[in-house]
């Protein structure tokens, strides 16, 4: 339970409370210009991308909220 919570106490001051997790990883990384797999390969060597969390389903799937990466 305790590490859901610091989910999502992260995850909430890594993306605005405007936008919502909807976007799947392969939409996500074509926001990005990225490849899909670079996406999952960031997060599970840091647990982000780029200071940006997913939030993790319980069919072990990401979603990702509509932000984009400051370059």
């Amino acid at each position: 339970m305790y590490v859901g919570a610091k989910m999502q106490e992260v995850s909430g001051s890594a993306s605005t409370p405007s936008a919502p997790y909807t976007l799947t990883t392969v939409e996500f990384a074509k926001l990005h210009g990225v490849r899909p797999r670079s996406v999952r390969q960031r997060v599970s060597d840091t647990g982000s991308y780029y200071g940006i969390r997913p939030q993790k389903l319980v069919n072990r799937r990401l979603l990702w909220p509509a932000v984009t990466v400051a370059r």
